[in-house]
């Protein structure tokens, strides 16, 4: 019955999604090469060349949904989701992560699990959690 049914308060205000607490900007290539606080290059990534985006101001790491595709790992569940923000101003939900990724940089491999969102121009952003984590500084 309908009186039955619970009524939704909320529907008739609108749904604001909280504050971010992440964003991923997406340069691009050319835009990545001329800014002071990134770097950016090609390395193996689990054996496949990836065009990766050093970024100290991205506070954590992603891989874009296409190449962690290539990689044929599967998408882990995270404890809480994460709200990006991306450079269009649009609002991502990160709700998963992918285990195993190693990183070969000239014979030095790290291993990190990274974030799947949609990116255009990069394989990869590794943030400052990946950067801090390993001692590395953008000169």
């Amino acid at each position: 019955m309908v009186k039955d049914c619970p009524k939704n308060k909320e529907a008739a205000s609108p749904t604001v999604p909280p504050r971010p607490k992440e964003r991923a900007f997406q340069m691009t290539l050319e835009a990545g090469k001329d800014a002071s606080d990134v770097a950016s290059g090609t390395f193996l990534v689990n054996g496949l060349p990836a065009n990766i985006l050093f970024d100290s101001g991205e506070n954590y790491s992603f891989i874009s949904h296409k190449f962690g595709g290539r990689l044929a790992l599967t998408i882990d569940k995270l404890d809480n989701a994460l709200v990006a923000e991306v450079a269009s101003g649009k609002f991502l939900c990160v709700s998963g992560c992918i285990k195993n990724i190693i990183t070969d940089l000239i014979g030095n491999k790290f291993h990190k699990e990274l974030l799947p969102i949609e990116l255009n121009n990069f394989d990869i952003i590794l943030g400052m959690d990946w950067l801090s984590a390993n001692d590395v500084e953008i000169l």
